[in-house]
This record gives structure tokens, C-alpha cells and sequence, in this order.
């Protein structure tokens, strides 16, 4: 894009985010995800994934939509986040490991408990070397790697329970998997 183009859009995003923060406050939070999607939009193929504006829309989007438990999106939007931090930082970097934990936890919510475990190891693995083991936020991030751990766990063994049902007719495998539900 053009020089023009690419001031018109950081513009408009220091704009957008500056009313972001005042729907934030004000908890209007369908007016924030509104603002937040069209200034991606706007940023898209203008500003890069590690450009300022675009990282704090990508910072905010993904709070917003959890609290709007849309938890799919919210960790799409986490994961591109974490990309332009990953460019941006060093792999040992606080900021690189709260955007970790923030897209670990958005992708756990969201049910992909293994994607969401590997970022909270990540996080937990710098928080190590930024925080030390005592601090807040590193033994938060080790009761959720312990527990997205376990729900691994029973994930698992749940996947190879359901490989050892019977194969049977539509009917009695509807009876089955109902049997196996009532079990777990």
C-alpha cells in the first residue's frame, strides 16, 4: 500500500482504539467488538502483523469475545496475536508469555485443550525466567497446566474408550454411546 494509505489506516485505528477504550469503560461490549473488527478490517493487507494498532486490537478482540463466550473466535484472534508477539519478541519475553497465556486459556475455553495446553506450557516455561516460581501469575499458569493436563488425560482415554465400543447397527450404537455417557 501507498504511504497515504498506510497514515489514512493508522489514522483511523488510533481513532478506533481510542474509542474502544471508551466502550470498554463504558461496558458496552458489542460496540467494542463492532469497533475492533472494522479496524482489522480496514488494517487488513495495510499494516503488518506486528504493526502496533494491529496488536492491540488483536490484545482486545479476544477478551471481548470471551466474555461474550464466544470462545471460537476468541482464540483465532489470540493465536494471531500471539503470531505478531512471536515476531516481535524475544522467545523469553513477559509480554510474549501473558499473550501465551491469554491465547492458551481463550483456546482451552474453547475446546482445543491440547493447543490451548501447549501455549500455557509456553507461558508457563517463560514466566519461569521473567517471574521466578513464586510469583502470581507463574503459579496460576502451573494450576492450569495441571489441569489442562488432566483434562488431556481423561480426553484420551475417553477417545480410546469409544474405539473399544462394539461395532453395532445404528440403533444399538445410539444404546451404547448413551451407556458410555452415563458411565463417564
Amino acid at each position: 500500500p501507498s504511504a497515504d494509505v498506510v497514515k489514512e489506516v493508522t489514522a483511523f485505528s488510533k481513532e478506533t482504539l481510542e474509542k474502544v477504550e471508551k466502550a470498554r469503560k463504558d461496558g458496552d461490549h458489542s460496540q467494542v467488538l463492532k469497533l475492533c473488527q472494522e479496524c482489522l478490517e480496514k488494517q487488513e493487507n495495510v499494516l503488518a502483523d506486528t504493526h502496533l494498532y494491529k496488536l492491540r486490537v488483536l490484545s482486545v478482540l479476544p477478551e471481548v469475545l470471551s466474555y461474550l463466550r464466544r470462545f471460537a473466535e476468541a482464540a483465532e484472534y489470540a493465536g494471531k496475536m500471539v503470531e505478531g508477539y512471536t515476531k516481535l519478541y524475544h522467545p523469553n519475553n513477559a509480554q510474549l508469555g501473558l499473550a501465551l497465556m491469554r491465547a492458551g486459556v481463550a483456546h482451552w475455553h474453547a475446546g482445543l485443550v491440547e493447543v490451548g495446553h501447549k501455549m500455557i506450557c509456553k507461558a508457563y516455561r517463560i514466566m519461569m525466567v521473567t517471574h521466578g516460581p513464586n510469583h502470581s501469575i507463574t503459579k496460576d499458569l502451573e494450576s492450569m497446566r495441571s489441569q489442562t493436563e488432566v483434562e488431556l488425560k481423561v480426553l484420551k482415554e475417553n477417545v480410546l474408550d469409544m474405539k473399544n465400543l462394539p461395532m453395532t447397527s445404528s440403533s444399538s450404537a445410539d444404546e451404547n454411546m448413551k451407556d458410555f455417557l452415563r458411565k463417564q
